[in-house]
């Protein structure tokens, strides 16, 4: 007996809950859908008018002020395409600024071949005057070679020192000893000196 009024009682708790279910929750689910799809239908955007009344409501407010920052962090497609030409035109003007680095940088490049180009010329000159004042000098010396110690030893007295030692330092030692030996002895011991340093 204690069984069947167990039995008996599973049965009216299951069929009020049965009751409840079928009677007042179906229904109401059911009218709601009917009612979103009908106002949708009509052009009212219902997920639209329930926030704003949500935002009204004291404790849904919060949770959507949550999920509304949350669609403010997403960027839409605009804005995606704006921080895109942003990005693009930051891109461009450090383009130009290197570009314009480039350039300075050839200039120069251009500036410095000039004048690499002008000191080789100057060498190259340079090079060409000391060539001919070594073949100068030769003949000079040729030309003391054929000359008497006598005459020699009268005329380089009279040269500046400079060329007087280079012309003597380009003679045989021989002959630099016969033309010393005819100067007077002031001036072969001043050329002897100069020619020892």
């Amino acid at each position: 007996m204690i069984m069947m009024e167990t039995s008996e009682v599973e049965n009216k708790v299951y069929s009020k809950f049965q009751w409840f279910l079928f009677v007042i929750v179906i229904p109401i689910l059911f009218t709601i859908t009917l009612a979103l799809v009908l106002i949708t239908i009509a052009g009212i955007n219902v997920v639209d008018y329930a926030k704003e009344i949500g935002q009204k409501t004291p404790i849904i407010s919060n949770y959507l002020s949550n999920e509304t920052a949350k669609e403010a962090t997403v960027e839409s497609p605009d804005q995606k395409i704006g921080s895109l030409e942003e990005n693009i035109r930051e891109k461009e003007t450090q383009i130009a600024q290197l570009e314009k680095d480039l350039q300075s940088k050839q200039d120069e490049i251009e500036r410095l071949q000039i004048e690499l180009n002008q000191l080789a010329e100057d060498l190259a000159f340079k090079e060409e005057a000391q060539l001919d004042k070594t073949k100068t000098l030769q003949e000079i010396t040729k030309m003391y070679e054929t000359m008497s110690a006598k005459n020699a030893a009268v005329i380089i007295p009279k040269l500046d020192n400079e060329q007087a030692v280079n012309i003597l330092s380009s003679l045989k030692t021989d002959q630099v000893a016969l033309i010393l030996e005819k100067m007077n002895p002031e001036d072969a011991a001043k050329y002897t000196q100069l020619l020892a340093e």
